[in-house]
């Protein structure tokens, strides 16, 4: 075959890709923006308009479940019940030490990607009247805290079941009123958006001297202050709520426990000789009687004869202008062989719960809490009994079908949601939403004209200066690629720290025209192409196919050990990894500019998998990688493209390249249309897979036939097509910001189209067809000027690039520990030019002489 005739073949086959590539770009849509996860709901009532103060729900009512945290989760138990609760409910000890305060995020972070709201009960663990302002100072602190990032409400039950004997702050009236009263000042003076309520126990059974479950040594008789009828006895005839009542000022809601543990039969209340017994019996896992719940509300149901009959609703809620919260659930024995059916049992709870004759006669009901839990139970002789609704498909179904008949009742969402796919798309670096066209497109067309005019400098500086040029066009390692990908890999670096400086400003501003994720990706799978094929050769495919997979399973889980020790270190006391574990919404993600400073939390149910056992769920997130630092989540998707390759290079060497590129474009335009959600995984809401996926496997085609395409471009009609498809798109990006810029309102351009065409034509998340033109762009203009200039760029910066680029996986890796090293610099002035340009510096300087010396080189993969 003659030199001419295969040239005319490689210029063809290249041509062909390169139309190939036209086509998928003209053929491409716009994506819109990524959609909100579906949310289940059961009522037509729910119109799931955000609330403006849920603390001050004036009608209607709310439910929501105190779950099991230890093995449930919100999202779990919306999705097995059907329902979307308003709130979720959790005991948390006080004074918050690091176990409570986890708990508390936890529950908050839950709730808040579902839109409820959080009942939080908290359970002093030290006695009353050692609980001081600075426990309450820091509650408010952290509430604050909590409510500014999640953007949700509180409703704080402090020691619920306080007039109760069962708990070790039961009874002591004069220091629970104290110490309610020094909590409601701080939160009230501090958090707008929490709720105090106050949470006594249905009295039936009161003093409750001798109760299931009362802690011994804590006997009523001996505090006076609960004889209120004067009579020198604490019996059965005192208010069982009044001595414990906080005052009004310092009680926004109050509650009500009124539980069906069964058949309650009152019995005596002394014997002969005047001391006190057990004042009754209850028959577990039956029926409620008709009329229960009604009853417990008058303050009727089980009460001792002399005892007062107080409507605790009327007396303490509507009396006082206050909301009612009921607290709730009916227990099931399934130890006992007697018992009725445990969907019967609920369903008739429920229905007496959610009556519309109750909803009319109490309105002031504004919150139905249902405990979901499995524990043992002092009534039930000790056996663990089932209080849950969710449980199985019988008692959802009867809970789904309550809530659609009752009137008034209000549904999730209730804030705004805060999914996790908000977190992660507020990771992705974009321009700011709504900034000056000028500062976007006009950076844009700078960057692409001035590399055009690089272009052509690169045509004269081959005949004027020969000497430059690349000398080894068909070497087994192209180092014009190892320079660029260390350049490119050293931009990412500096852009993750985060630090001003002259660096910074070019590496953050590269976004106008390529960032580093995309020419990453690129150039990934160039390099891959490259390689696998040459393994394939020396080991045959199969023994290639297992090197690439067991290389990928090593990236995999490296990725697992660094969002594991990142979540270590932040547990040092004296390091701060909330630079990697959070991030702060700048506006750009898929809540839009209204959530900019919304802080979010990057690692979703990661102290779960510190339980005994782990939870499960919180094991899939891990594993899934739906958690991990912002810096870092491009690796999972590098991860699964790095499986494709095989079957890539397989297809590629039956010379169906067109159809890998046929079926890569068809994945690109369904995702663009649809927005799958392939995976669960952080990257996914940042680099979508099925859009990513198209440069990737492009970089594999370039990789595999390099030398082809290579060969293309260096004849005569190469050089005339890349000269003619560069300069024609800086052309047309010039003429764009030439006609606003002047305002020349040329006729062929349509009116306002240059001052949308950044939004609608260059965001990175969905690779739309710009931002693909610019990468095509780019990587044409940057072989042109390596090429021609390759003596004097390698001189100058290949002694640093070039190692960074042969090992830029491990550079990608470690740099995450330099971000984190970088945020904890006491003193360190963010926006000092001076000190980015000298911390940038000794962080690429570090990196690149631990590359020389290959430092864990064994266990890093590189």
């Amino acid at each position: 075959m003659t030199a001419p005739r295969r040239g005319r073949q490689q210029w063809t086959a290249c041509l062909t890709l390169m139309v190939t590539l036209a086509l998928g770009l003209l053929a491409g849509v716009t994506p819109a923006q990524a959609t909100t996860a579906v949310l289940p709901a059961t009522t037509a009532e729910n119109d799931r308009t955000p609330v403006e103060d849920p603390t001050g729900l004036t009608e209607g009512r709310y439910f929501g479940p105190e779950l099991d945290w230890s093995v449930d989760n919100a999202r779990a138990y919306a999705d097995r019940t059907g329902i979307t609760p308003s709130f979720f409910s959790r005991p948390v000890a006080y004074p918050l030490d690091a176990d409570a305060e986890r708990d508390l995020i936890d529950l908050v972070r839950q709730e808040a990607s579902l839109g409820a709201v959080a009942v939080v009960s908290l359970e002093p663990s030290k006695p009353l009247a050692e609980l001081t302002e600075d426990d309450a100072d820091h509650l408010a602190d952290t509430l604050g805290r909590i409510s500014d990032e999640f953007r949700t409400g509180f409703f704080l039950r402090f020691a619920p079941e306080m007039n109760g004997t069962w708990f070790s702050w039961g009874q002591q009236p004069d220091t629970y009123v104290e110490a309610f009263r020094t909590l409601a000042d701080e939160v009230h003076a501090r958090v707008p958006s929490a709720a105090m309520v106050w949470a006594p126990s249905y009295a039936a059974g009161y003093p409750f001297t001798e109760a299931y479950g009362a802690v011994e040594g804590l006997g009523s008789g001996t505090v006076t202050a609960l004889d209120t009828n004067g009579n020198g006895l604490i019996d059965e005839g005192d208010d069982p709520y009044r001595p414990y009542y906080p005052g009004d000022d310092a009680v926004d809601w109050v509650g009500l426990s009124l539980y069906h543990f069964g058949s309650y039969e009152q019995g005596a209340t002394t014997d002969a000789k005047g001391t006190r017994e057990y004042s009754g019996a209850i028959t577990t896992s039956v029926l409620p009687e008709p009329g229960k719940f009604a009853d417990q509300l008058a303050g009727t149901y089980g009460a001792a004869p002399g005892a007062p009959r107080i409507d605790f609703a009327k007396e303490y809620a509507a009396g006082k202008g206050k909301r009612f919260l009921v607290q709730t659930a009916a227990l099931h024995d399934p130890e006992d062989s007697d018992s009725a059916p445990e969907a019967e049992i609920k369903r008739a709870w429920l229905n007496q719960v959610f009556d519309p004759a109750i909803a009319e006669e109490y309105p002031e009901i504004g919150m139905v809490a249902w405990l979901e839990a499995s524990r043992p139970e002092p009534e039930a002789q000790g056996h663990t009994v089932d209080w849950g609704l969710g449980g199985d498909d019988a008692t959802a179904a009867a809970l789904r079908s309550t809530l659609d008949a009752a009137p008034g009742v209000r549904l999730g969402p209730i804030t705004d949601v805060v999914p996790q796919e908000d977190a992660n798309e507020s990771t992705r670096q974009v321009w700011q939403a709504g900034a000056p066209v000028s500062a976007v497109m006009g950076w844009l067309v700078l960057c692409v004209v001035g590399l055009f005019a690089l272009v052509l400098l690169a045509g004269l500086a081959k005949r004027v200066v020969p000497q430059w040029r690349y000398p080894d066009e068909h070497a087994p390692r192209d180092a014009r690629i190892d320079l660029l990908r260390g350049w490119i890999i050293t931009s990412v670096v500096v852009t993750h720290i985060e630090v001003a400086g002259p660096w910074s400003f070019i590496s953050r501003n590269l976004i106008g025209t390529i960032t580093g994720a995309e020419l990453f990706v690129l150039l990934s799978g160039v390099v891959l192409g490259m390689v696998h094929p040459i393994a394939v050769e020396r080991r045959g495919a199969v023994e290639a196919a297992k090197g690439t997979t067991r290389r990928a399973l090593k990236l995999y889980l490296t990725s697992l050990a660094v969002v594991l020790t990142v979540y270590l270190l932040s547990l040092v006391p004296f390091i701060d990894a909330t630079v990697l574990t959070t991030f702060t919404d700048r506006g750009t993600g898929g809540a839009g500019t209204e959530a900019a400073g919304r802080v979010y939390d990057l690692y979703p149910n990661i102290t779960r998998l510190f339980d005994y056992p782990p939870a499960g769920y919180a094991i899939r997130d891990l594993l899934l990688l739906t958690m991990g630092p912002w810096a870092f989540n491009i690796m999972g998707l590098y991860v699964v493209l790095t499986l494709t390759v095989p079957l890539l290079v397989l297809m590629l060497r039956r010379k169906l390249w067109w159809l890998v590129l046929a079926i890569s474009w068809a994945l690109y335009i369904v995702d663009s249309i649809f927005h799958l959600r392939v995976l669960p995984s952080q990257f996914q809401d940042v680099f979508p897979l099925l859009t990513w996926q198209v440069i990737f496997v492009h970089g594999v085609v370039l990789g595999y036939h390099r030398r082809a395409i290579i060969d293309a471009l260096s004849t005569h009609r190469g050089k005339i097509f890349v000269g003619v498809a560069t300069g024609a798109y800086a052309l047309a990006l010039g003429t764009l910001w030439l006609n606003y810029t002047l305002g020349l309102d040329l006729p062929f351009i349509p009116t306002g189209f240059y001052q949308t065409l950044y939004e609608s034509g260059y965001v990175r998340v969905f690779l739309q067809p710009g931002r693909l033109l610019n990468l095509a762009f780019f990587i044409l203009a940057a072989h042109v000027i390596l090429t021609s200039f390759w003596k004097p760029i390698n001189t100058l910066t290949g002694w640093l690039y070039i190692p960074l680029g042969r090992a830029s996986l491990y550079v990608f890796i470690v740099h995450v520990y330099f971000v984190l090293a970088v945020a904890n610099i006491p003193g360190l002035d963010r926006t000092s030019a001076w000190q980015g340009l000298v911390i940038h510096a000794v962080v690429t300087l570090a990196i690149w002489a631990m590359v020389k010396k290959k430092v864990l080189f064994r266990v890093i993969p590189n």
